[in-house]
């Protein structure tokens, strides 16, 4: 048994070198999630999607990495804004985990996990105020939506 552990441990790269690989992958997560939101925020736009936010929830919770929050004039605009949100993600292979509240378009929150897309009525975002709620989250807003 020692025998077989010291050999996997000579096969093994040295841990500076893992450490390394573990970064460029993270990195490489990292920049593939900020053009999927790029994209994203972009369709919300092209979509006229008023006040939207990313709040960036980066070592604030485990549950998701970005929070994108928009606001929609009516139902057939939420339903709108979400199906854009939708096909850009698709546009870049991502499929959501959950989508919520697509049918009464009050808010429909569209899952894909390291993000999450809220869209709102105004009343409904000034009613659960998600920006308040994660007032200690950085507005990554200007990152995104250039």
């Amino acid at each position: 048994m020692d025998d077989l552990i010291a050999a996997t441990l000579e096969k093994a790269p040295p841990v500076s070198e893992r450490t390394a690989l573990r970064r460029a992958r993270d990195e490489e997560i990292d920049a593939r999630v900020t053009g999927q939101l790029k994209k994203s925020v972009a369709a919300l736009l092209d979509h006229k999607a008023e006040k939207v936010v990313v709040l960036n929830l980066q070592g604030l919770t485990a549950m998701s990495d970005y929070f994108v929050v928009a606001t929609a004039t009516n139902e057939r605009q939420a339903q709108a804004l979400s199906d854009s949100v939708e096909m850009a993600m698709k546009g870049e292979g991502r499929r959501p985990l959950s989508i919520e509240g697509y049918q009464s378009a009050r808010w429909i929150l569209l899952d894909y996990g390291d993000v999450i897309f809220h869209v709102f009525h105004e009343e409904a975002r000034r009613f659960y105020g998600l920006e308040r709620l994660w007032g200690d989250a950085a507005d990554a807003t200007a990152a995104f939506s250039g």
